[in-house]
């Protein structure tokens, strides 16, 4: 499984560091951890036979699963879709595979999975966080827990302001000293509680991201800078959800 080296919301690559566009399937499952062992498996399988990024994020501590896939361009997520249906569809393929480990009439007895919808989220670069100082090729493969949360521009501020306060967050951080990685992707379809951004904070464990996080947040709380950028703050918080990357 090492060879799908995914991680996000992603996957990587050496020259495509993260997905630009992810397509995501929202599940819930009456045994989800069973579930998330049995969409693992389809998971390596499409991968091997469609040749794209596929991964497996699990909400911890709730039903829900998502089945994740990645793409560099919005034609490669248009045109693996047109090939997945019909006799010659990679879906069958898959199904057929997968079928020799699951090979029970009804596999989906004991896990009755619900499709609840479907999201498509861009990447946006400009307002991640992704220090030149990590080492991606070697640190993300163990980064497995993810930190979600969902982001609402405020009602009397704009895009723009949005977008520069993330921007003043990562040259304050950046002057701290404080190294970590966060993504922001936007939703394009679906999306979670009509939020205007997923930012997505990742680290090994969940127990490490809150002891990593405490110390952030010491050198925050004493940098004015970092106090007139929370005093002006533009963004809400909606809900959030801590996952675990399965690849």
């Amino acid at each position: 499984k090492m060879k799908k080296l995914l991680l996000l919301f992603f996957a990587i690559t050496v020259n495509a560091q993260f997905p630009q566009f992810v397509e995501v399937m929202e599940f819930t499952s009456d045994n989800s951890k069973k579930w998330v062992e049995m969409l693992s498996d389809w998971s390596d399988i499409e991968t091997e036979v469609t040749g794209y990024q596929t991964f497996v994020m699990e909400v911890m501590n709730l039903n829900k699963v998502y089945f994740c896939r990645g793409y560099e361009t919005m034609n490669e997520l248009t045109d693996n879709g047109a090939k997945r249906w019909g006799d010659d569809g990679w879906q069958n393929k898959v199904w057929d595979k997968w079928k020799l480990k699951y090979s029970q009439e009804n596999p989906f007895e004991f896990v009755n999975p619900n499709l609840v919808m479907n999201h498509v989220f861009a990447y946006n670069k400009d307002l991640s966080y992704v220090p030149k100082s990590i080492d991606l090729e070697s640190e993300l493969p163990k980064m497995r827990f993810r930190r979600n949360i969902f982001l609402d521009i405020k009602k009397d501020s704009e895009w723009n302001d949005a977008a520069s306060q993330f921007k003043a967050f990562h040259e304050n951080d950046k002057k701290l000293g404080n190294n970590y990685i966060s993504l922001v992707y936007q939703p394009m379809f679906g999306g979670f509680d009509n939020a205007d951004f997923l930012l997505i904070v990742l680290d090994e464990s969940r127990e490490k991201y809150f002891k990593s996080l405490a110390k952030r947040d010491s050198k925050r709380e004493g940098d004015n800078n970092w106090n007139d950028i929370m005093k002006n703050n533009v963004l809400n918080w909606i809900n959030e959800e801590q996952l675990i990357i399965h690849y």
